[in-house]
């Protein structure tokens, strides 16, 4: 191996250490300007929390008066297969 090969490859890592080392660099300094505080993250939360309180609250509401609905509708289902058979006429089977 030459003189000339040896430092182009010393070149090389030394620019692949470099590149690693500057994302690295790169990343934390995001980090540590792109991340909400704590206080933030709490508040946020809380406001999420209250707005999902009050979907869940219309969700369960719906839920309830579509339960009680079906209920109406099939008692009036049953009702009115009682009265069909209370109006039929039996047939004898030998005939």
């Amino acid at each position: 191996m030459g003189q000339s090969e040896k430092s182009t490859a010393r070149k090389g890592a030394a620019f692949f250490s470099g590149f690693v080392a500057g994302g690295a660099l790169g990343a934390v300094v995001l980090y540590l300007i792109a991340a909400p505080s704590g206080k933030e993250v709490i508040h946020r939360l809380q406001q999420d929390s209250v707005l999902l309180k009050g979907k869940s609250a219309e969700i369960i509401e719906t839920a309830k008066q579509r339960s009680i609905d079906l209920t109406h509708k099939i008692s009036a289902v049953k009702k009115d297969s009682v009265e069909e058979k209370e109006q039929m006429i039996p047939i004898p089977k030998d005939y």
